[in-house]
């Protein structure tokens, strides 16, 4: 241990290698922990790891590609179809708005090209807001279909922004919730402003974006992404326990198209799914969207009582009984 010390006391590389180790064992940590969290739902860990683009063989295709495609096309750098693939005419515009931007003009769309983008779309899209003093009490209705936040004072609507809500395979949570905690400049991924809802299942809630360009789109894990000066207005309007009603389409009108819910699912379905068993007089307590042990207890005794096979799950037969 001694001959250890005695190298990093008498080499300056020698500190510089020890500040490197700590600083990356470090990064791991907070790596284990932002891992943890995406595993058990946070809502936009694609925000928190910014991936570099630039056009090589094979090309690159993936969602993140047709969002800055969309974002070019409202900036007016890119024409045609969003393909989603950063091909030799996705170069060209990167290397359009790089030159506009005054950066390095290489076609490689990477952090600092981002966050000229994300800053000019910011500003394109900043409106003249006037300063609302609610007089009574506040709540918002978030529609996920229409991709709308509404706010309300009392039952008067004030005010209306555009969101980004989650994608098909990972879903906006719907119902009933409250803000549960509120931060600024929470973290790198999360924009300006986070307020987090009290959702069981996971880690939601409502906040601004790196990615502004995606406002209007189905883009998060679950999460509402806001454009960062909008988000700041709606902030000074909420406080802790205000109401957030969400709404929007849980599964598919037809059975046969629905997927058969069991145990270990979470989210909205299964809030469903226990409301009809608690209707039903089969579960008791409140819903907190998990399908655990209880609940599929509640659904085999269910089955058994209405002569369905007893199989723990939820699927053709048992949605109609459920009145779902």
């Amino acid at each position: 241990m001694k001959y250890v010390l005695l190298f990093f006391t008498k080499t300056k590389l020698g500190l510089l290698t020890i500040s490197v180790i700590l600083t990356a064992s470090i990064l791991l940590l907070f790596a284990g922990f932002c891992l943890a969290e995406v595993k058990h739902g946070v809502c936009c860990p694609e925000e928190l790891n910014s991936v570099i683009f630039s056009y090589s063989e094979p090309v690159v295709k993936c969602e993140e590609i047709t969002e800055i495609q969309t974002a070019l096309v409202k900036l007016g750098f890119y024409h045609g179809e969003t393909t989603g693939i950063f091909d030799k005419k996705t170069e060209e515009a990167v290397k359009k708005f790089q030159v506009s931007s005054k950066l390095k003009v290489d076609g490689v769309f990477g952090q600092k090209t981002r966050n000229a983008l994300s800053e000019k779309f910011e500003n394109h899209s900043l409106s003249v807001s006037t300063r609302i003093e609610p007089k009574g009490e506040v709540h918002l209705i978030i529609n996920a279909d229409k991709k709308r936040l509404y706010v309300y004072d009392d039952n008067k609507l004030i005010k209306e922004f555009p969101v980004a809500v989650g994608t098909k395979k990972t879903p906006t949570p719907i119902g009933d919730w409250k803000i549960k905690r509120k931060a600024k400049n929470w973290g790198t991924g999360f924009g300006t402003r986070w307020m987090g809802l009290n959702v069981a299942w996971g880690i939601y809630g409502i906040h601004g974006t790196n990615k502004p360009w995606s406002i209007g789109t189905r883009a998060s894990h679950g999460c509402i992404r806001m454009l960062n000066h909008e988000v700041e207005q709606l902030y000074e309007l909420v406080k802790v326990g205000t109401r957030v009603k969400i709404e929007g389409t849980v599964f598919p009108a037809y059975y046969e198209k629905r997927f058969p819910v069991h145990k270990g699912h979470k989210g909205s379905e299964v809030v469903l799914v226990q409301k009809g068993l608690i209707a039903e007089g089969y579960l008791k307590g409140e819903p907190d969207g998990i399908f655990g042990q209880a609940t599929e207890d509640a659904l085999k005794k269910l089955q058994k009582d209405k002569g369905f096979e007893v199989t723990g799950q939820v699927d053709t037969d048992i949605w109609g009984v459920l009145g779902l």
